[in-house]
This record gives structure tokens, sequence and C-alpha cells, in this order.
């Protein structure tokens, strides 16, 4: 019999005890994460084979019941299992939160190793009123590479809801209602998620034979386009270092755009512009542009000729920054003077410092205004040094799908924030 997990795995189970779940359905939850973890290969010691397990609970709040480091013998882990103890709650059930508990306390918000996978297996017992923290954790666990599975005794619609964002067919909801047999789904969970890795990941996983029968389809493409303007910061908060990886960044970030080679004229596809502040010597109620315009909407009609453009024409500018001038100038002369503007209309600030203190008034005033007009702003907030209210004025709301901040004690991990700006931009084209 082949190897399961094929690949060295991090699997966490999270049991329901809100309010409402019988001791009959805990030991059912039970039961079937003791089947799920029968056919694996557990990890015993520090060879990175097999899977590492971890187990908790929640309610209103998570708690750890089982540690990876705990590193039981499977046998060991099994008899633990069996032996956690049923406890009724009167706490409502927010799996959203614990969701969110997993990507930052169990998987430390870290991104696993090159072939490492991280799945997350939460049991519902039934509906959650939080769909606004759900999809804040699937944008999570969608930057996280983490595999999302919930197993739910009935309907989870605000679950399926928030999930849409997931475009790979990774995120898992998988319905065992009572009284009907779920042995055939856990087993194809087992089969499919726990042990192979998919035809659609094959290339790149270095598997001899996928599971032909495991090949998920996608979720359909969304015939939904945007126009996006990148603000770029490159005042003299920036070092020549980071500036250079931010324009990295910046490109990885381009490959998410479905761009139209039709930029003037095409009502489909995507199309983005490029602004870059803060110019020297500029000052507010003056005639200095507060940006330097690289490329507006309807430039360039392919990512390749945009990456050029950022590689070899972007550079550091080192002036004050003036977010709210530049958001300002952005508004009035890249929106408003291009033709077919798409349905969704987002601007990625990238800023990696405070605006000027003569700005402030401008950014709050500026960034309200782009909201009430119907822009997102998703802020990229990066290295040591930030101010939380000028982000929270920046941001839009809810402040968790509009803000991703890195770089705070080490070097930014700039993979997260890419890979969280893809979810993000499949959550903006699924809504609209």
């Amino acid at each position: 019999a082949p190897r399961c997990p094929v690949h060295p795995t991090e699997l966490v189970f999270a049991l329901d005890q809100s309010q409402g779940v019988t001791e009959p359905e805990f030991a059912r939850m039970k039961e079937m994460m003791t089947s799920l973890l029968g056919g694996l290969r557990v990890r015993e010691n520090h060879c990175p084979a097999g899977a590492r397990v971890a187990v908790l609970a929640y309610d209103s709040h998570t708690r750890l019941l089982i540690r990876f480091s705990d590193a039981y013998g499977k046998d060991r882990l099994l008899r633990e299992i069996k032996a956690l103890p049923y406890e009724q709650s009167t706490s409502s059930r927010d799996i959203g939160k614990a969701m969110r508990f997993v990507s930052r306390n169990v998987f430390k918000r870290m991104l696993p190793g090159a072939h490492a996978r991280r799945i997350a297996t939460f049991f519902s017992g039934g509906p959650s009123a939080d769909a606004q923290t759900i999809t804040t954790a699937g944008l999570e666990f969608s930057a996280l590479d983490i595999i999302l599975v919930v197993i739910a005794f009935g309907q989870v619609p605000a679950i399926e809801r928030s999930l849409v964002i997931d475009d790979t067919g990774r995120f898992q909801v998988i319905m065992v209602p009572h009284r009907i047999d779920s042995s055939p789904a856990l087993e194809g969970l087992q089969r499919c998620t726990f042990c192979y890795v998919t035809l659609s990941d094959f290339w790149s996983a270095d598997v001899c034979k996928p599971d032909a029968s495991c090949d998920q389809a996608r979720p359909p493409a969304v015939q939904s386009y945007m126009d996006a303007a990148f603000l770029l910061d490159g005042s003299r908060h920036v070092g020549s270092a980071e500036f250079e990886d931010i324009r990295g960044f910046l490109g990885a970030l381009l490959d998410h755009f479905d761009i139209t080679p039709e930029p003037e004229t095409s009502v489909t596809g995507d199309r983005v512009a490029l602004l870059s502040h803060a110019p020297p010597h500029f000052l507010p109620n003056t005639q200095r542009s507060p940006v330097r315009s690289e490329f507006n909407l309807t430039t360039y009609k392919s990512k390749r000729l945009m990456k050029r453009h950022v590689e070899e024409s972007v550079q550091q500018l080192n002036g004050d920054a003036f977010i709210g001038h530049a958001l300002q100038w952005t508004l009035n002369n890249v929106f408003l003077s291009t033709p077919n503007l798409r349905r969704n209309k987002v601007i990625f600030v990238i800023s990696a410092g405070e605006t000027s203190h003569l700005d402030r008034e401008t950014l709050k005033k500026e960034s309200l205004r782009a909201k009430c007009q119907g822009y997102a702003l998703f802020v990229f907030s990066l290295g040591p040094s930030w101010n939380d209210q000028e982000l929270e004025d920046l941001a839009s709301y809810p402040l968790d799908h509009h803000l991703v901040q890195l770089g705070r004690i080490h070097k930014p991990d700039h993979r997260y924030g890419v890979k969280f700006v893809k979810a993000f931009i499949s959550s903006v084209r699924r809504k609209s």
C-alpha cells in the first residue's frame, strides 16, 4: 500500500463543543476523527514522514486539547482522542474565530515547506452566524496554503457562502446528516485530501501515481473584471533594498490579474494603473503633482509589459509621503478620465510608513470619498513603522479583509501578501 500521507502533513482537527451539540454528536465527531486517522501514518519522532496531529475544541472560545508537540505514537493518540470528555456548553458556535485561532496560533501564520501540506478539519454541529469572520479566515487560509475541510452535520449556509473565495477547489464542505452513513464521504476525504495530492497538484508535487478519481474540478471562472490602481511608496521611509523587494512584490501581484488585450475599447478583462509617490519637494496647494504616473489603466495590454516597466522604469522618488494627496490625484486623474470603467474598482496602497502630518486630513477625507464612490481600498503596510489610526482611516471595512501588515518584526514575507491578494481578488470577483 502507498504511504499515507504522501508528503509530510500537519493535520488539525477541531471539535464542535458549542451550545446544542449533544453527547452522541460529540461521540460521532470523535468516531469520524478516529476513522480518518485509521489509515494514516502518524509521525512519532523528528523524522518528517507522516502526519503530525493536533486536536482542539471550540465554541465561542478555542481550546487546544492535543498539541503537535505532544508527538504521541498512533496508538496513544487514538486512546487520547477516545478519552476526550464531552462538555456541555452554554456558549454559541464561532467557527470563524476557531479557524483564525488555527491559522494564527496553531500554524502560526507561517507558510509550509515546499512539499509539506497543512490541513484543518472542522466539525460543525450546525449553522454559524459569523460570516465575516469565516471569510477572513478563508482569506488567511488561502494565503497560508492551508487546506480547509468542514464536516457538517447540518446546513451551514454562512460557511458555504464565505468560502466561495476559494478558486482552487481545495476548500471542502462535506455534509454528513444524522442517520446517513458517512463512510463513503470519509473514505474519499482520507484518500483524496489526507493521503494523496490531486492531479492538479501533480507536476509541482512530484507524485508518481496521483489518484485520478481525486482530481477535483476547479470552480468555474467568474466573468467579473476590475480596474485596479497601485499606489507605490517610493518615499524616503523606504530603504533602497526594501524598495527593490517592493518592486518584486508588485511584479508578483500582477500575476493575479486577467489583463485585457484591448484596454481602451474592451468592456471585459482587468486593467491596472501604477503610480509612485512621493516626489521630492511636493507640498500641498502648489502646482506640483503628488505622484509620478508610471502607467495608466489603458497604457499596457499585457502583464509582461507592465512587469517590464516595473523592472526597468520604476525608480525610488525619496520625497515625503503624502498618501492622501496621492489618493486624491488617483481618483481625479486615473479613474474619472478612463472609458468603460469596470464594476469593481480597487486601489491598492503599498505603504512603508506614516503619511506627512500635512496630509492627515486629506487622507481621511479622500479615503472616505473613495469608499463612498464604490472603490475598495486595500492597504499593504510594510516594515516596522506605521500609524494604526491612519491605516484604519485608509483601508476599507472590514479591515481584516483589506489590510495586510508585514515585516513588523522580521523581514516581510511577501509570499503571504501575494497569496492573500489572490484570495481577495477572487472574493471581489465572486461578490460582484
